[in-house]
């Protein structure tokens, strides 16, 4: 125990001796590292100085020295396990030592005797640190201060230039100092100045400085300077003496003496006062050299005696609400701030509550003033204002017969009622609300209120229908008061309420797959669809022509062709139709299309209309005809017809040549599909001209004596023998096969063909068409004289007329 107190001296002088002892040649050797924690303190291993951990091969056995390097207590400090940093701004305290196997004993000795053994591989030193502040108090020397009179608030101490105190945690300073905290702490900082003197912030490591008020987290040395300046002393005075002023937002009584600096005993400030300084007084204050400060008079304020006074200026003439800027350091300034008498001024309306501006502002709580006598105020009621009662307000007079916005200047305590008269109301609503109807021309959102004079009238008008999105909309239904939709209603009441009633309405959206599949019935029924909500709707799906009905899809279900839909929102049906064959009324006719005699002929190329007809669209051979195309067949009286093409709804066939006069029934037959029938009168001659539309013109499919086609850019000429295309023209002199192209020469039409070419009578020849069957070729000279481009071309046979074409001329 002896070598806990060894002088460092003492132990170099024995560390030869301790070496030779420890080493045995032949034994093992055992690993282990000293350290500190945290690393940094200086610490000896067999007199060798180190400052990071280092690591050893000793023989087992061997016996060692491991001490923590400790300094003499610091002034005024009596702990004997503390090391300094050789800069002094760190201070490690040590703890104890500790083993891997904290098994050491006793650990709190600074010295330590270790015999080497392989289960011992740490030995660390345990450490506390502290940091240094350095409080840098204007340059004085370094001391902790220990003076009782150090505190705040309290007596100023001894030191006539100390410019005030500081306080760093819960500790007091007058003057420069070196502080150690522990790491990682965070220590508060305030500043009490005294009077002559202003702080003006905390300087931390030459930081910007900071508030007074503030705190520091010690994680490293820092330096500390509190910034404190000379100041400028300004004594605030009023006019009476001993009212309040208002410095930086604070209020603040001021002395009832002016002969600054002296004051009367009761009004003295209780702070600390350094060697020759006034005492602080009501009103007085020590600002920075060049700081700024709101100054502002108190108004209105109410002195001792009960008398009224308003702020009129400072004596340095600065108005209300200035910024005052303090002088040089170590001076002194005096203002004053001058006050009027105040006179009590009430402005109320009639009825209460309304609003009134006043100077120009109309943000008051309450319309009471004290103004100051001969001061001029500027009073405004508004034509028209809405009360917290939520009705209409139109100005009258004010009491004292001024014009609605007027100037004021009291004399005395004074009194004035602007009047205001209710306007009646009549508040708009519908049903539904949220409606937007026009009140005069003008947008209005139910409910809304329309506020006029006692007798005047106004224009409301509500729209007649109102889209409430896509199937659904609200219908006008009546006024509450009886009146149109659009209506003058006249204000005969203070109050009362007027009711747009609408319906809503909804739609029903009525279709058919295919969309020409079927026509519905509606009861009841309506022109565009809509129904008043909660309709039941009773519909019938009628299946068109080559259509049956099938099911419904959308608000109805089920394959019956009826049902019913109550409408409770927009609402969709679907009549899914099935096709089938069907030849439409008066579907057979003449091939060229539409011709003023019904009947068709023997031998002529007709159309047959429908739906159905064929599976496909499909051209059959031309030289001869097919009798089947794609598995549909046509007949008459067992009859086989040639067949030109086939489509699902149109067959061109041709009749056979023998059929007498007459009418008779045709027969489509369609693999797969159910024979239809249709009927058509068969008559010698049904004379029809093909032809070409170009938009909505009919031009004859009429060809030049070349082959080639006449077409408006390729006219016929006057003197040109031309020819045209037709059917139905009646027998041929000798008969032709049906189906068949008709032999060459082709035989003539048997009955007399009349032609008219623009209004003329014109030669012709007409005989089977060669290279076509069931068609005829009519030849002719274009004549001379035919007036315009386009002339209408017709032929007539035995009375019968033929459809007209236009043949372009050039």
């Amino acid at each position: 125990m002896l070598i806990a107190v060894f002088s460092m001296n003492r132990l170099s002088l024995l560390l030869p001796l301790f070496l030779g002892a420890m080493y045995v040649q032949g034994q093992t050797s055992s690993s282990i590292t000293i350290s500190t924690n945290p690393q940094g303190p200086r610490f000896q291993v067999d007199g060798v100085t180190y400052t990071q951990a280092v690591s050893f091969e000793w023989p087992e056995g061997s016996t060692h020295y491991v001490v923590f390097i400790t300094d003499p207590p610091p002034a005024g400090q009596t702990s004997s396990s503390v090391q300094t940093s050789t800069d002094g701004s760190t201070e490690w305290t040590f703890s104890g030592w500790q083993d891997n196997n904290t098994l050491v004993q006793p650990s709190s000795s600074p010295v330590q005797i270790i015999t080497a053994n392989p289960a011992i591989t740490t030995f660390t030193a345990q450490v506390a640190v502290d940091y240094r502040i350095l409080l840098n108090f204007y340059g004085s020397p370094a001391q902790p201060i220990t003076s009782t009179n150090c505190g705040a608030p309290g007596p100023a101490n001894s030191l006539a230039n100390s410019p005030g105190l500081v306080f760093v945690g819960s500790e007091c300073y007058l003057t420069s100092a070196y502080i150690y905290v522990p790491a990682g702490s965070t220590e508060p900082l305030n500043a009490y100045p005294y009077p002559g003197y202003a702080f003006i912030g905390w300087n931390i490591n030459s930081s910007t400085p900071s508030t007074f008020l503030t705190s520091v987290t010690i994680n490293s040395p820092i330096t500390i300077v509190p910034m404190f300046v000379p100041a400028e002393r300004v004594s605030f005075l009023t006019s009476p003496l001993g009212m309040q002023v208002l410095v930086d937002h604070t209020p603040s009584n001021t002395r009832t003496v002016s002969d600054v600096p002296n004051c009367p005993n009761n009004e003295t400030i209780p702070v600390p006062l350094p060697l020759n300084i006034p005492a602080v007084c009501f009103g007085d204050f020590y600002f920075a050299p060049g700081s700024t400060h709101f100054i502002s008079g108190k108004t209105p304020q109410m002195d001792g005696s009960g008398n009224w006074w308003v702020f009129n200026e400072f004596s340095n003439a600065m108005p209300q609400n200035s910024l005052f800027t303090a002088g040089p350091a170590n001076t002194s300034a005096v203002i004053t701030a001058n006050y009027i008498p105040g006179v009590q001024v009430a402005l109320v309306t009639s009825p209460v509550g309304l609003q009134l501006s006043v100077d120009g502002d109309t943000n008051y709580s309450s319309y009471d003033f004290i103004w100051g006598t001969g001061t001029t105020h500027t009073v405004s009621a508004a034509a028209t204002q809405k009360g917290s009662n939520g009705r209409m307000y139109t100005f009258q007079n004010w009491s004292n017969q001024g014009a609605a916005t007027q100037t004021v200047t009291p004399t005395a305590s004074m009194r004035l009622t602007a009047n205001y008269n209710e306007l009646s109301r009549v508040v708009l609503e519908s049903v539904p609300a949220g409606l937007t109807l026009q009140v005069d021309g003008s947008n209005c959102v139910t409910p809304c209120n329309v506020d006029r004079a006692s007798g005047a009238t106004f224009t409301v008008s509500a729209p007649t229908q109102i889209p409430m999105g896509s199937g659904a909309r609200l219908d006008f239904n009546n006024w509450s008061d009886g009146g149109a939709s659009n209506h003058t209603i006249t204000m005969t009441q203070n109050y009362a309420t007027v009711y747009a009633s609408y319906s809503t309405l909804y739609q029903l959206n009525a279709n058919s797959a295919p969309g020409n599949g079927s026509a519905f019935k509606f009861s009841p029924s309506s022109s565009d669809m809509f129904y008043t909500q909660g309709t039941q709707v009773n519909v019938t799906a009628m299946p068109n022509p080559g259509f049956k009905f099938g099911h419904w899809t959308g608000a109805l279900s089920g394959s019956y062709p009826a049902g019913s839909v109550t409408l409770g929102a927009p609402e969709s049906i679907v009549a899914n139709m099935i096709s089938v064959p069907y030849i439409a009324p008066a579907g057979i006719m003449n091939a060229a299309g539409v011709t003023p005699s019904a009947s068709v002929a023997p031998g002529s190329i007709i159309s047959i209309f429908g739906q159905n007809l064929a599976s496909v669209v499909q051209l059959g051979p031309v030289n001869p005809f097919a009798q089947s195309i794609g598995g549909t067949t046509v007949t008459i009286d067992d009859l086989i017809l040639p067949l030109m093409f086939v489509s699902p709804t149109q067959i061109n066939a041709q009749l056979p040549s023998e059929l007498p006069d007459g009418n008779y029934t045709l027969e489509v037959q369609n693999i797969g599909q159910d024979e239809i029938s249709g009927n058509l009168k068969v008559a010698r001659d049904a004379p029809g001209l093909f032809s070409n539309i170009v938009g909505s013109t009919y031009y004859a499919t009429a060809f030049h004596s070349s082959g080639a086609p006449i077409t408006t850019s390729s006219p016929a000429a006057a003197g040109e023998t031309i020819s045209f295309l037709g059917t139905g023209f009646g027998p041929y002199r000798s008969a032709i096969l049906d189906g068949f192209f008709p032999p060459n020469p082709p035989p003539t039409v048997a009955d007399s063909v009349a032609l008219t070419v623009g209004g003329q009578k014109v030669s012709s020849k007409s005989t089977a068409a060669p290279g076509f069957a069931g068609i005829v070729s009519t030849s002719f000279e274009v004549p001379s004289g035919l007036s315009g481009s386009a002339v209408p071309l017709q032929v007539s046979i035995n009375g019968v007329d033929s459809n007209t074409v236009i043949l372009p001329v050039q």
